[in-house]
């Protein structure tokens, strides 16, 4: 193969590492085999000063480690360190040759490995630290040949490892972001057009392991309740087909367990603005936040009760509408006539500006709070 074959083969290989940090070692013994060097590192200084050789070919591990932990503050081409990005230099840039050889160094790290001189190339700088590239060679100085090769190669390595650093802040925030929903209390839930669950956080797991309320077919999102199972698919169906309405409307599901909880669910379509960004990064057109109507905090009933200025009677029976259900089993729960609940419920409505019990269940999950404690 020609030597421009192999630079463009390469050069497909150094960006194929970029994507799969695995293939950085054997790129790597490409770059020094086809440079004429004896051994190569990529080495990373972190924004501490400490340093980390990513990847080595050609140096035994005993010197990798020594390195790391002797010799890299006395190696001058650290100097490189200072020089302008993309900037190749050899050791004889910074230091006269017959005084290298007498450093502890050469001495005691270079030469026992037969090394005389490297190539050293900053690849890039970021907040977090500075990665370099040195290519060493043994038996004289880098030459022009070897400097030719390498000058081929550095902007494709810079971008390669810009690639990467991107790639590892992608990954540090969607890292970030799923530990963030797991940390919620309400299911979140992330969607396709077709009701596919693209992602779930852990309180959605947890419910979609009952199988209760919500379930997982196949992948797909069912609900417990036909009714709301069927504005579930017409809304996902209308993201899809750029349904305006749909695709700024905040969809409200309710939603009954086997053992009579109430669960609220909130359909956000994900097709605008920052929402579509983020939607696109789950492969989801819209978000389902699920939470259950109960009691979990003990501020709740006291914020419900001063800011509907409800009366002590009136908040019992407010909570055991949402924690028991109907008139009839509240009635009989609490000892009171279902007459005189029904007159409760209707100042209840009034005061809190509802009509329906399951506005009232609504309204108490917006009180829960939003974070597992």
């Amino acid at each position: 193969m020609e030597l421009n074959e192999k630079l463009l083969s390469l050069v497909t290989d150094i960006y194929d590492a970029a994507l799969d940090d695995s293939r950085w070692t054997a790129t790597l013994g490409s770059i020094v085999d086809i440079a004429g060097g004896q051994s190569g590192g990529l080495v990373w200084i972190g924004a501490a000063g400490e340093a980390v050789i990513s990847h080595a070919v050609g140096v035994e591990p005993a010197y990798v480690q020594s390195y790391i932990e002797t010799y890299e503050p006395f190696d001058p081409s650290r100097n490189v360190l200072h020089a302008a990005v993309g900037q190749i230099q050899t050791i004889r840039d910074w230091i006269d040759v017959d005084e290298f050889r007498t450093t502890t160094f050469y001495n005691e790290w270079a030469r026992p490995q037969g090394l005389e001189d490297a190539a050293n190339i900053l690849i890039g700088k970021s907040a977090g630290g500075i990665s370099r590239l040195s290519i060493m060679k043994g038996g004289g100085p880098v030459d022009r040949r070897m400097y030719q090769t390498i000058s081929h190669l550095t902007p494709h390595m810079q971008r390669a490892m810009l690639v990467r650093q991107k790639l590892q802040q992608q990954n540090a925030l969607e890292t970030t972001s799923v530990r963030t929903l797991d940390a919620l209390r309400t299911a979140v839930l992330l969607l396709d057009t077709d009701g596919h669950i693209t992602h779930a956080n852990a309180s959605a797991r947890e419910i979609l392991d009952e199988a209760d309320v919500l379930r997982s077919v196949h992948g797909r999102l069912v609900t417990s309740d036909l009714n709301a199972d069927r504005m579930l698919r017409q809304a996902l169906a209308g993201t899809a087909l750029g349904d305006r309405s749909m695709m700024s409307a905040n969809i409200s599901l309710h939603l009954t367990a086997r053992n009579g909880s109430h669960y609220v669910g909130n359909l956000l379509p994900l097709t605008a603005g920052r929402r579509q960004m983020f939607g696109a990064s789950y492969e989801a057109c819209a978000v389902l936040f699920v939470s259950k109507a109960a009691l979990e905090t003990i501020v709740a009933p006291d914020l419900i009760r001063k800011l509907f200025k409800l009366t002590p009677a009136e908040l019992r029976v407010f909570l055991a509408i949402v924690e028991i259900g109907g008139v009839p089993d509240v009635a009989r729960s609490m000892g009171i006539a279902e007459t005189t609940i029904k007159t409760h419920l209707t100042r209840i409505f009034t005061k809190t500006g509802t009509k329906r019990q399951a506005d009232l269940v609504r309204l108490l999950a917006a009180f829960t709070s939003p974070i597992k404690i």
